[in-house]
């Protein structure tokens, strides 16, 4: 009986050494999982850092180009401003050049006397008339929107 008693004690200790075996391997497969949600969670917050780093970075040079735009733009603004000055400018020495010089106050314009050249006042105007009365400034642009004044605080 002492054969048969060491033989279940050898089955016993070899039963506990695979049921051991089988709980190191069941360990070990959970850490060997615990350890890759571990390093993927690692790569997720990485990649996730990137792509802050890179949505920060778009961010401060879309702010430049506005910034820059803007700086354009009012640049634009303020060459057209001084352009239309110019113009109205030379179109008011070119009226003056065309129009006599201006009369003392003292003295009163005299009145033209009603001849064949001069129209009465219920008769239809000559050509030459009609030509005269037209406006001489260029007619404005209906196709362009007004011009707005861009917000040149650079806090913005």
């Amino acid at each position: 009986m002492k054969a048969h008693q060491r033989t279940s004690t050898a089955q016993k200790l070899t039963h506990e050494i695979q049921l051991a075996r089988i709980l190191l391997a069941k360990a070990e497969s959970q850490r060997k999982s615990a350890k890759e949600q571990a390093r993927r969670a690692k790569r997720r917050r990485k990649e996730a850092k990137e792509a802050a780093r890179r949505a920060r970075k778009q961010a401060k040079l879309a702010k430049r180009a506005v910034a820059e735009a803007k700086l354009l733009l009012t640049e634009a603004e303020k060459k057209l401003a001084r352009a239309v000055k110019h113009e109205a400018a030379a179109r008011g020495k070119k009226a003056t050049k065309a129009a006599p010089s201006p009369s003392p106050k003292s003295v009163k314009p005299k009145k033209p006397k009603p001849g064949p050249s001069t129209p009465t006042p219920g008769s239809q105007p000559t050509d030459q008339m009609a030509q005269a009365v037209a406006p001489t400034g260029p007619a404005p642009a209906s196709n362009q929107p007004p011009l707005r004044r861009a917000n040149t605080n650079p806090a913005n």
